[in-house]
């Protein structure tokens, strides 16, 4: 158990390297987020005949001129690097090469995300990808221009990528405030964090659990400093507050955070009035506070390659170690894209979750299930099944993609349940 626990906990770490420098103490930084207008959960296509470059005008003058991308000239006084974050969709398999042009300079290669096996573009992904910038090539007279390409060749003529936020992030050399972390050493169920000794420019916080969760990042990495963003915002953090009268306090709903192998810590960053975020210090050493019942997180094996459901029939294992009959109820949590073409997810054969969502969106799913559904979930390998998207009015349709790294289990157990350690 200790050498597997530290083995992974290293691994996250190696594999959290670009978010760790934006989660550094003393961390000091602007970002300028480049994003579609909100309408319909909108997103930039990049590549084949609907990317952005072949179909010019598709966004407002402010964010668009013809093949250029557009944010406002960043403030570079003081600073001492840069980077791009990109929230990527992988969307059409075997869609690569993709490449970054700034301001006229030479392109910058994108890489595939570490965390997924080779060839990541045989798989389904939806995951931050960060690009270390030269901090010359932001010297624009009046913007920002940027562009995003991919290769031409596919496999079945459309490659295409999406995005749902481009940001850069450039750092600064400040002294930071000695502002601390509020909260409990033990955490219950319904807890409150806030800060101490904020300034008072200080105008929203956001908090983060450095522990084990689910990943929603789409990294695989369950043992993390769980920050993700959708659209340039905080996504599934501890919680974000702008309320300065009350120190910036944030409920924490802990009720269904798995049981923890080691203690573990909370962090935060807040935004002053001059725009530029700051990183405090982690609180350590926290551990959950006893409670009736425990939880258990469990990480699935490998998804499959190119997990489209208008492609075939899926299926993913998930191994439980421990005791079933003590489970009292269970969550299943995946990240998909247009989840309305989904036929159904299957447990041990057993018809679990039908579409419900929209299309053509992002969504994070975690339903809950007790009672008869109890009855699926079995001691040892649990198989969760996709089923084969059916023609619609004889036409075939975009089918649900389930996203790197597939379905994740939390089961909560009953006070006295014989779940063993795993």
């Amino acid at each position: 158990m200790g050498i597997r626990f530290i083995a992974t906990w290293l691994l996250g770490l190696l594999l959290l390297s670009p978010v760790s420098a934006q989660w550094e103490e003393g961390a000091v930084y602007r970002e300028y987020i480049w994003v579609t207008p909100e309408e319909n959960e909108s997103f930039l296509r990049v590549g084949g005949r609907m990317g952005y470059q072949a179909n010019h005008g598709t966004f407002p003058a402010s964010l668009q001129d013809g093949n250029d991308l557009l944010l406002p000239v960043p403030d570079l006084w003081g600073a001492i690097r840069a980077e791009v974050v990109l929230e990527k969709v992988m969307s059409h398999e075997d869609s690569r090469d993709l490449k970054l042009v700034v301001n006229g300079h030479p392109p910058i290669s994108v890489p595939e995300p570490a965390a997924i096996p080779e060839p990541q573009t045989e798989y389904m992904y939806h995951t931050d990808i960060m690009v270390p910038l030269p901090l010359e090539f932001l010297d624009g007279e009046d913007s920002i221009r940027f562009q995003l390409s991919l290769d031409t060749v596919q496999r079945w003529g459309w490659p295409q990528n999406l995005f749902y936020a481009i940001t850069f992030r450039i750092y600064y050399e400040e002294e930071t405030p000695a502002v601390s972390i509020v909260a409990g050493e033990k955490i219950s169920s319904r807890s409150f964090v806030g800060l101490s000794d904020v300034p008072p420019e200080a105008q929203q916080v956001d908090y983060i659990f450095i522990g084990r969760d689910v990943d929603w990042s789409g990294r695989g990495e369950q043992m993390r400093k769980h920050w993700q963003t959708h659209r340039g915002l905080p996504h599934r953090i501890i919680g974000s507050s702008r309320d300065a009268a009350h120190n910036f306090l944030t409920e924490w709903n802990t009720e269904w955070l798995p049981d923890q192998p080691e203690p573990f810590a909370i962090q935060a960053r807040w935004l002053g009035e001059d725009g530029k975020y700051r990183v405090v210090a982690p609180k350590e050493g926290l551990t959950l506070a006893p409670r009736p019942y425990s939880v258990k997180l469990y990480a699935p094996e490998a998804a499959p390659r190119n997990w489209v459901t208008r492609s075939g029939s899926f299926s993913q294992d998930i191994l439980v170690p421990d005791e079933i009959s003590g489970g009292e109820a269970y969550r299943l949590h995946w990240v998909s894209w247009s989840p309305c073409y989904g036929n159904g997810l299957f447990l041990n054969d057993h018809l679990l979750w039908t579409r419900t969502e929209a299309c053509y969106v992002y969504v994070c799913h975690d339903p809950e299930f007790s009672g008869l559904a109890n009855k699926f979930l079995q001691r040892g390998k649990n198989t969760f099944r996709t089923a084969l998207t059916p023609l619609y009015g004889g036409q075939m349709v975009h089918g649900m993609e389930v996203q790197w790294p597939g379905i994740q289990l939390k089961v909560r157990y009953g006070k006295g349940a014989a779940a063993n350690e795993h």
